[in-house]
């Protein structure tokens, strides 16, 4: 019996035998950066300090960022002092009240979005989060609450981050990407 090779293997094998590396312009798109984060809603400051001592055991704390109003915030503002995170005051022209975030990663993308023309939070958190999610965290800090975000680098941290902060939090956690600017 004579084996007849398949054409389309062949033709396969003709076609990708001068296979060339990637183009410039395909590493760039490998190249931008992606920034993952759990993502926690808090009821109180208390609430969401406990969540941060417990990550403080395995995090960094410049790689925890707390996101809120500014008069919910700042009464927590000596407790973020003495952790060595700042607040900041966010712009965003169509909020009617003022938005902080602790310095850091979060923060600085967030007021990259306002100086680029975000007038609210939530348009700021579109240009990453479909708009569902965008509008749930920017309406959970609109109610007072505080927005924890806690930078993970592996699958260990994510676990870490996912157990600590479920059990703190009487919110959903999730989990979200900032990819690029």
């Amino acid at each position: 019996m004579e084996i007849i090779p398949d054409v389309r293997i062949m033709e396969q094998k003709r076609q990708t035998s001068g296979l060339r590396p990637a183009s410039p312009l395909d590493t760039r798109v490998t190249n931008t950066p992606i920034f993952r984060f759990a993502v926690a809603a808090f009821d109180s400051w208390d609430a969401a300090h406990k969540a941060i001592r417990d990550l403080s055991n395995g995090f960094h704390p410049q790689s925890i960022s707390c996101l809120g109003l500014q008069e919910v915030l700042e009464p927590a503002d000596a407790r973020l002092n003495a952790d060595s995170q700042q607040l900041r005051g966010l712009s965003f022209p169509d909020n009617t009240a003022s938005i902080s975030c602790t310095a850091g990663l979060v923060a600085d993308r967030l007021s990259e979005r306002a100086r680029l023309g975000a007038r609210t939070l939530q348009a700021a958190l579109a240009h990453w989060l479909i708009a569902r999610h965008a509008s749930q965290l920017a309406e959970a800090v609109h109610d007072r609450k505080i927005i924890v975000w806690v930078q993970l680098f592996n699958d260990d941290d994510e676990r870490r981050a996912y157990r600590s902060l479920l059990a703190r939090s009487s919110h959903s956690v999730g989990v979200h990407d900032l990819v690029g600017n």
